[in-house]
């Protein structure tokens, strides 16, 4: 009888997720007290198998097991992009790769509603049967797919159109000064019985489609709460009040359909005393993406309480055209330390479409690769290993050189030294034109110096383009990158000019930087909000050409 070349034990001593593996001459054993133990041991078994590139494999001992319970990824599939299902799926294969064992996708309109078309018909949404699917892929690899649908805030998708604009706490649109905000439509729904029940009737079509028993109603920046319908209640007992009566509401719905209620703390930690008054079975999510975000205070308030609750950084992606790695990496440590600290269920790290969704997607691997190793040794990774395991996990080529590209373009906005937050240089001097405010606003955030930094940080990466050699991927995502480094390189350009009040030396070519951004959103996402992006992405150039 053949010997077994791979051993699988039952250790009941181990974490539900943890495992030892061992390679002797004799063989490859491992022992776990679960399939997710088994699943974890062989998906690195794979990656040393892969790394040695040949068919002996070096004899080592690991007994591993993951730092945070709860390793979670949140997309953004609400701001224009939709990924199409093949896309999905590779993204879910390579987080179960990584580690990760939850997955949200952030939705505000892009669920096929029945009763709702007019929201969704221009944004190919999930459908119920896709969500379906996307849900067993992800339960077949060990992946929570917990459901996103943001319930009260970030409603202006739905309120928008006059069928429903009755629900709205200022049904004829809002002014708001702190952050500036200007609308002709409402973004909140009113905080009434009427809400919850059209609510409640979206909850009984989404959920069923889900396994999980998790649900994100997000609740975040309902920015106009009290100054419509609302107001004079708040003027009576507090905005802090009326949110979390209308929050309890939401609670008791979810509850109704079998489900724990996570949300979004922004409001909540306004005022964090009122964490206390909290139900126990409401779990708070505390995001913030800045290398200096005040999560220790924030997650003890939180911990007090004796909540369940997580921490939520980000990728640092979003208005940027080149990514913005070190805000990732400091924000997604400062996260991970304090979650540890606090006690924490874990991270849902979040890669954000704001604005329109127009960063290259390839941006995003940074951080999702250095947030994969916090949540699971609770150690950072060096600059190179992330580079390293991004060309070997993603690209299937250990010598592509695409990591490290990916990281020094990563640095760019660091090296030009504006520091805005949530916000790249590039990108705010192309959006910001369409508001006029460059002339006035862009001396007070840099100097002529810095943005040559910028642009001489610019030119050597395009000096350095890692080759593709047929490689399929890399040459989608060298084309992605290459796209936000011309149009990164038009915004500081125009921005020189504007500080030294020169004149344009030539036109900017707006139609082939269109037109190579549409084709590389159809590569990977639906068609459903490109003309949105697009249309955005055409009016800052025309305005900042004209500048």
């Amino acid at each position: 009888m053949e010997k077994s070349l791979l051993k699988i034990r039952k250790n009941k001593s181990q974490d539900p997720e943890g495992y030892i593996l061992s390679i002797t001459p004799d063989g490859i054993s491992l022992e776990a007290s679960s399939g997710k133990g088994v699943f974890r041991a062989l998906s690195t078994l794979i990656q040393i198998i892969n790394h040695a590139g040949d068919p002996s494999l070096p004899c080592l001992h690991i007994e591993d097991s993951p730092t945070l319970a709860r390793r979670g990824f949140m997309l953004d599939s609400s701001r224009c992009k939709v990924l199409k299902m093949e896309e999905v799926f590779e993204l879910i294969d390579l987080l179960a790769s990584l580690g990760y064992n939850e997955l949200q996708l952030y939705v505000e309109h892009t669920f096929a509603f029945k009763k709702h078309k007019t929201v969704w018909k221009e944004a190919s949404p999930f459908t119920a049967e896709e969500i379906q699917e996307i849900d067993q892929y992800c339960s077949d690899r060990f992946i929570e797919l917990v459901p996103n649908l943001n319930s009260f805030g970030h409603f202006e998708r739905w309120l928008i159109h006059e069928e429903y604009q009755d629900m709205a706490e200022c049904p004829n649109g809002f002014l708001r000064e702190t952050p500036y905000m200007k609308r002709d439509h409402g973004t909140t729904l009113r905080p009434n019985e009427e809400s919850l029940h059209f609510i409640d009737s979206l909850y009984a079509e989404y959920l069923p489609n889900f396994s999980s028993k998790k649900f994100n109603v997000g609740l975040d920046e309902p920015w106009e709460l009290g100054q419509g319908w609302s107001q004079q209640e708040v003027e009576k007992i507090g905005k802090d009040r009326v949110y979390l009566r209308h929050l309890d509401g939401i609670r008791r719905l979810v509850e109704k359909h079998g489900r724990q209620m996570q949300f979004w703390a922004d409001v909540l930690l306004e005022k964090p005393e009122n964490a206390k008054l909290l139900c126990p079975t409401a779990s708070p999510i505390i995001w913030g993406y800045e290398p200096e975000h005040p999560f220790d205070e924030q997650a003890r308030v939180v911990a007090e309480c004796g909540l369940s609750f997580c921490l939520a950084p980000g990728v640092a992606t979003w208005r940027s055209l080149c990514g913005r790695w070190q805000v990732a990496r400091k924000n997604l440590t400062n996260a991970c330390k304090n979650a540890q600290k606090h006690g924490a269920e874990g991270m849902l790290i979040t890669s954000w479409g704001d604005c329109g969704n127009h960063q290259p997607w390839p941006t995003l691997y940074p951080g999702l690769f250095h947030g994969a190793a916090l949540s699971w040794t609770g150690k950072e990774l060096e600059e190179q290993e992330v580079a390293v395991a991004i060309d070997r996990m993603v690209y299937s080529t250990p010598s592509a050189g695409m990591g490290n590209w990916l990281i020094e373009l990563g640095k760019i906005d660091e090296q030009i030294g504006a520091h805005m937050p949530n916000t790249s240089l590039d990108w705010w001097i192309l959006f910001a034109a369409r508001a006029d405010l460059l002339r006035d606003a862009l001396p007070k955030q840099v100097r002529t110096h810095q943005i040559r930094t910028g642009l001489d940080a610019i030119s050597e990466a395009k000096k350095s383009v890692p080759h593709a050699n047929n490689n399929p991927v890399l040459e989608q995502s060298i084309e992605e990158l290459s796209w936000g480094l011309d149009v990164s390189e038009i915004c500081l350009t125009q921005g020189m000019r504007i500080l030294k009040s020169s004149h344009n030396e030539a036109p900017i070519e707006t139609t082939p930087l269109l037109e190579r951004f549409q084709r590389n959103w159809l590569k990977r996402a639906r068609p459903g909000g490109l003309k949105e992006a697009s249309t955005l992405l055409t009016e800052a150039l025309a305005a900042l050409a004209e500048e």
